[in-house]
């Protein structure tokens, strides 16, 4: 069956000579909003009828009754229409306009959120769109609008960085018992992602996904499954045990059509999911999860055991050690850590989800160890041809030194104290460089590497940290 959007638009053909009548009619009797509706929803649009089964003593009853419904198409006074609605789905934006050649039509549209519809000129428009209450445009945009056609506008993007895609809601529904569903993956940041719909017990291992390698910016084509609710998990491309997301339930109806609008989070690798269906309502799917590593940074091979909440991030790993990402539960999370066996005093942070955190564990002994809880922007570079890199300073002998981190003779980093990290610094990716870190206090580097690569659209980290002998030297982790 077609996904229809009827409108009511037009010179209904009735009757030539009653067209004639009712362009006589006074257009000051014309109500101010009747070209326009503000808010329209297209599948509640009368159908037409079909005006030769009509009594011609109706008509004249429906001419003294309703004039003005078929003045509108009968001399060309008309104006064609297409209906929008705007989803935002701009992280680095908390709330959207949107204009349509120079007229705000939908106005302050918080992230995560989706608008009515409004009745838009059709044709080649030019769209604009702005934060909420200012006239200057973030992005414009040429849309191309069919005359009786519905749209949802997708922005999406980080702050600086916003873009914007079209979906035309013509897709054909399902088939009774069925529904389509695609992807639109605006977590660029992600990179290509998988997407499987399960029962609630099923293991990825054994399970297929229903849209696969889906990369970041683009739209899938459209998959069709058996109506119901099924456990929503997006992984990376190829890879199971990558889990971006995990929603318990996610419902699709009979006939339905379904796009997943995958959001990025704050860390730049976990995502978020909106599930829009065409002509319908929004559903947010949200993250309850963050990403955390144990970095242990211990004088002498001290070694490090650490729970967020639940989650054991690291059992007596002996320093100098960099363990890998896990899944934590995102809120208020109680840290639990010892040192070489001696418990430290417990702690709660809050941590976002979305977000990728590095839990730092540094100092001489139990007895001065802290924690450090450093925040992991490992967002790709905005631009495809840059790497990004940062320092982090987790050496015990170098407590009271400030460090320094060169790339090429050229400063990156400079005067980063112990237990902290640096922003991230962008700069042009390179198949052969020279990078150091030096100390305030040595005219020795505390570590060199020469004819090293670092690549375009890539996220480095250097660590800085003691030997279990004691000495300073550095670890360049390559995090995407």
């Amino acid at each position: 069956m077609r996904h229809h959007h009827p409108a009511v638009r037009g010179c209904y053909p009735v009757d030539e000579g009653l067209c004639a009548l009712h362009q006589r009619a006074s257009l000051g009797n014309m109500p101010a909003n009747w070209r326009r509706s503000k808010s329209v929803n297209p599948a509640s649009r009368p159908r037409r009828q079909d005006p030769r089964r009509m009594k011609k003593r109706s008509l004249l009853g429906l001419v003294a009754a309703v004039p003005l419904v078929f003045l509108a198409g009968c001399g060309g006074s008309s104006e064609k229409e297409a209906t929008v609605r705007l989803l935002n789905a701009s992280a680095g934006y908390s709330s959207v306009d949107l204009y349509v050649e120079d007229e705000k039509e939908i106005g302050a549209v918080g992230f995560g959120t989706l608008s009515d519809y409004v009745g838009v000129t059709s044709g080649d428009v030019t769209a604009e769109f702005t934060n909420a209450g200012s006239t200057t445009a973030l992005l414009t945009k040429s849309l191309s609008l069919g005359t009786d056609d519905a749209y949802t506008v997708v922005t999406y993007g980080w702050e600086g960085a916003i873009k914007s895609v079209l979906i035309t809601e013509n897709q054909d529904d399902a088939d009774s018992g069925e529904s389509s569903v695609s992807v639109l993956n605006t977590a660029v940041d992600a990179g290509a992602l998988d997407i499987y719909l399960t029962g609630t017990d099923e293991s990825l291992d054994s399970s297929t996904p229903v849209l696969s390698n889906v990369s970041g910016g683009s739209r899938s084509s459209f998959a069709t499954v058996k109506a119901g609710t099924y456990r929503l998990r997006i992984t990376g491309y190829g890879d199971t045990s990558d889990l971006r997301l995990d929603i318990a339930q996610a419902v699709v109806s009979s006939t339905g059509v379904y796009t997943f609008v995958l959001t990025p989070g704050s860390g730049g690798v976990l995502v978020n999911s909106l599930m829009l269906k065409q002509g319908g309502a929004l559903t947010q799917q949200l993250n309850t999860k963050a990403r955390a590593r144990v970095v242990a940074g211990m004088a002498s091979g001290g070694k490090v055991t650490v729970k967020a909440g639940s989650t054991t991030l690291a059992t007596a790993a002996a320093s100098p050690a960099i363990k890998d990402y896990a899944l934590i539960d995102a809120g208020t999370v109680t840290l639990t850590t010892s040192v070489d066996g001696t418990a430290l005093t417990s702690t709660t942070q809050t941590i976002k989800a979305g977000s990728d955190t590095t839990l730092l564990v540094t100092g001489n002994s139990a007895a001065d160890a802290t924690v450090k809880v450093l925040s992991d922007d490992n967002r790709l570079p905005t631009v495809s041809t840059k790497f990004k890199m940062r320092l982090v300073h987790a050496a015990p002998s170098l407590a009271s030194d400030a460090l320094t981190l060169t790339l090429d003779l050229e400063d990156l980093v400079t005067d980063l104290t112990w237990g902290t990290s640096s922003s991230f610094v962008s700069r042009t990716g390179t198949s052969s460089s020279s990078l150091e870190v030096n100390s305030l206090s040595s005219t020795t580097p505390v570590f060199s590497v020469t004819e090293q690569a670092y690549l375009s659209n890539s996220i480095y980290t250097v660590f800085v940290y003691d030997t279990s002998a004691g000495v300073a030297t550095a670890k360049v982790k390559k995090d995407r």
